[in-house]
């Protein structure tokens, strides 16, 4: 007997162990690619590579399906160990009635095996499905199963599972739909065929009114709402899927196909901001630029709330496939902000110092405002706002270029790959490449490091300077340790540049925006590539940062391809979509007041007048003094300039002058009608205090000139040009020591340098001389 026993113990035993030996059934992993917005509304997804759509199985299923379902399907499914002996006795005892197979029994268990493991509908299959049913109980919880067949239930044609379903027939997420439309979605994987469009459903009609009565009958539905869910119509074909990010969805495809991945994308955000660049694009389109793109994220996260990788169009060969937001285009103007604020940070400058705008020449590289004009001398913030070009190339040339290539590496630049050898000055002008991607993420590191110092106590978070987030993160993110340096650039010159930015001259639409107390503020700059190619904006508040571009994504060029014309108006419109923003936040702590010259910018010197007290950043406070303001001696009349060393004192008058370099006096008294006339010297008096009193525009000291050759081959004049600081001053040129000729007010001279050095001698009738050498080259031969 207790042989028998231990003979009966063993067999349960094996078969226990053969039972949980038993694989848990699979469903073949070919989903479709998904993604989803931060609220987990469909964005878009592209169909499995079995051309189904099926959609990654989700973690729970909406409460109204479930009890829908289960009232249609299994009521006892909590209750049953996988199989349920009632429902088998009575759909045995109908099948025995009816003579054929009229009802399987089935629990939702037993489906999810059957959809796993589609098999003949007979006892030996039948007895499979039981015992996997068991297994399936035993290593899924109920929840699970649940989740298991909402994901693998057929609805129809190509349509598998109820994410999928619920967006193809109602265009809506499963937790949103009706009881109507849940009630069609629980009864139509018994019978998917009947969704058919072009057949009668009025059988598929009567399951979900009767399912509707069931639901009213436990109390899920009032009389009422039931009333209103029998009148609901059954829906048509499938419609198309949303089709918000098709950069975005193309993307995943590539890197993480049939995996439904969650975004920080606002649905609502993302659809207006597409609208906004398809109008806008369209109005583009009459001047042949076809393509726009745009940008908008969350300072604070630095997640992206809208992505609109290309305008869409009519044209198949626009290259609107093109994501133009990760694609590296020439950069244009949008770096010169970064260029000022490190430069403010190392104390080169300070906001309002004056920066040369003058005709410059740099070993054959030659740059040119936008306007084709010179200021002479520009505040170095009004410099940034009208965003002029000589007086940041010369900026840099100053500054360092290599030096500035890591600084763009650090504010989160990733596309300047090469040497500043390779670059040049034309750097800051677009010489480099860059992306929406990396623009706006640097432009919102900017402000969220500025309200970060503001708002805690001013100290600095390790990881402001960071690039954009798109994929959205489960947990969130632990705080950044707080520092009392900053890791890039510090608090005050970034609110100088951000200052200097909402100066910017906005797009025509938007003149007259600061009359108006209901305006917001926004910092923003603009940028056009070289041959009219490329065109930006990024704007930025402390809560947001929105950056576009217009072209076309071919590369071609056009007139109208200009960041303030082109890029302004599309910033704005978006801009108008997002809501109030707060003022710029001002860092106190980062800030130092002192004496500065209100003429030139500088620190005031000891000559400076009149001088005002100004915040300044405080790693300037030993930038140098003012040095243009000079004391000058004057005849007691105050006629003639003079000197102590050539008059009895006493009897000279001593003033203070404000007093630029010639050439750069030459332009920015045109400017300045105020500007004052330094009186000539006392005749027979040498010039030993005040600085020369002329010089050359061009050429630049030991430079080389190229002489053209006209049509004929013979070597052509070039023309040269110098200005003096007195208007109606003569001035005598010459040449290697031969006499050209005298020229007055206007101060132009044609020569004809010799093939290699040669000298410049310009002498003016108060013996004032200037001497310049330069080398004469052949232009080089240029076959036609």
């Amino acid at each position: 007997m207790l042989h028998r026993f231990k003979w009966t113990i063993a067999v349960l035993a094996g078969l226990i162990l053969l039972f949980f030996l038993l694989p848990v059934i699979r469903f073949p992993s070919d989903y479709a690619t998904v993604l989803t917005d931060r609220h987990h509304h469909l964005l878009g997804a592209h169909i499995a590579r079995d051309e189904q759509w099926r959609f990654p199985p989700g973690d729970s299923v909406p409460d109204k399906f479930t009890k829908a379902l289960l009232l249609f399907e299994d009521e006892y499914f909590f209750q049953h160990p996988g199989i349920n002996p009632v429902s088998l006795l009575r759909a045995s005892w109908s099948n025995l009635k009816s003579r054929r197979i009229v009802s399987g029994g089935s629990t939702l268990t037993m489906q999810v095996v059957r959809l796993a493991r589609p098999a003949p509908r007979n006892l030996l299959h039948k007895t499979k499905e039981m015992v996997l049913a068991l297994r399936l109980e035993a290593a899924l919880s109920k929840d699970s199963l649940l989740a298991v067949y909402a994901a693998h239930a057929p609805f129809g044609g190509n349509t598998v599972g109820l994410e999928a379903a619920a967006w193809r027939y109602f265009n809506r997420p499963p937790h949103q739909l009706t009881w109507a439309e849940t009630a069609l979605l629980a009864v139509l994987p018994n019978a998917p065929a009947l969704m058919h469009p072009g057949r009668s459903r009025d059988q598929l009609l009567k399951k979900r009114n009767t399912l509707l009565q069931k639901i009213h009958t436990r109390g899920h539905l009032s009389p009422l709402e039931l009333q209103l869910a029998l009148l609901e119509p059954l829906p048509e074909a499938p419609g198309p899927m949303p089709h918000l990010a098709p950069h975005l969805l193309d993307r995943q495809i590539v890197r993480n196909p049939g995996v439904q991945q969650q975004l920080t994308i606002d649905t609502d955000l993302q659809r207006l901001a597409a609208q906004v660049v398809e109008r806008h694009s369209r109005r583009l389109q009459s001047n042949e630029i076809y393509n726009a793109a745009a940008l908008i994220a969350s300072v604070e996260t630095g997640e992206v709330l809208a992505y609109v990788g290309n305008s869409q169009g009519p044209h198949k060969d626009k290259g609107y496939q093109v994501d133009i937001i990760r694609s590296p285009r020439s950069s244009g103007s949008v770096l010169k902000p970064f260029l000022y604020a490190f430069a403010l940070k190392d104390g080169q400058i300070l906001p309002a110092t004056l920066l040369p705008d003058i005709p410059t020449y740099y070993r054959g590289f030659t740059p040119q405002n936008y306007q084709r004009q010179f200021d002479g001398a520009v505040p170095a913030h009004q410099a940034l706002s009208r965003s002029l070009n000589i007086p940041f190339v010369r900026l840099l040339n100053d500054y360092d270029g290599s030096r500035f290539i890591k600084n763009l590496h650090e504010t989160g630049f990733t596309t300047i790959h090469q040497p500043y050898s390779h670059y040049g000055l034309s750097l800051i002008l677009g010489g480099c490449e860059t992306t929406l991607w990396d623009l706006a993420g640097s432009y919102a590191s900017l402000s969220r490091t500025l309200q970060h110092y503001v708002n805690e106590n001013s100290r600095y978070r390790l990881g402001d300077f960071r690039p954009l987030q798109l994929e959205k993160q489960e947990t969130p993110k632990k705080p950044d340790l707080l520092l009392p340096y900053p890791t890039v650039l510090n608090a005050s010159s970034i609110y100088f540049t951000l200052k200097a930015m909402t100066g910017v001259q906005r797009p025509p639409e938007e003149s007259g925006w600061e009359h108006f107390s209901s305006s917001r503020q926004m910092a923003w700059k603009t940028g056009t590539s070289y041959g009219f190619r490329d065109a930006w904006a990024v704007g930025v508040t402390p809560e947001y940062v929105i950056a576009v571009w217009a072209g076309n994504a071919s590369g071609e060029g056009r007139p109208g391809i200009v960041g303030g014309l082109a890029a302004g108006p599309l910033l704005f419109e978006l801009f108008g979509l997002l809501p109030p923003t707060s003022p710029l936040a001002i860092p106190y702590d980062d800030l130092l007041q002192i004496p500065v010259c209100a003429q030139s910018g500088y620190r005031a010197g000891p000559h400076c007048t009149p001088v005002e007290q100004q915040f300044i950043p405080i790693t300037t406070k030993k930038t140098a003094p003012c040095p243009y303001h000079q004391l000058v001696h004057l005849t007691a009349n105050g006629l003639y300039r003079s000197s102590l060393a050539q008059e009895p004192a006493g009897t000279l008058l001593s003033k203070s002058f404000f007093i630029l370099p010639p050439v750069m006096e030459w332009y920015y008294r045109r400017f300045h009608p105020e500007y004052p006339t330094l009186p000539p010297l006392k005749p027979g008096m040498e010039n030993t205090d005040t600085g020369p009193t002329m010089d050359l525009i061009y050429p630049p000291a030991h430079t080389t000139v190229f002489v053209p050759r006209n049509l004929s081959g013979e070597r052509s004049r070039i023309v040269i040009s110098a200005v003096h600081r007195q208007e109606n001053a003569a001035i005598h040129w010459h040449l290697n020591g031969q006499y050209l000729g005298r020229t007055q007010q206007n101060h132009d001279m044609e020569i004809l340098p010799h093939p290699g050095p040669n000298t410049l001698t310009l002498i003016d009738e108060a013996g004032q001389r200037l001497v310049r050498s330069f080398r004469g080259a052949e232009e080089p031969n240029r076959e036609h």
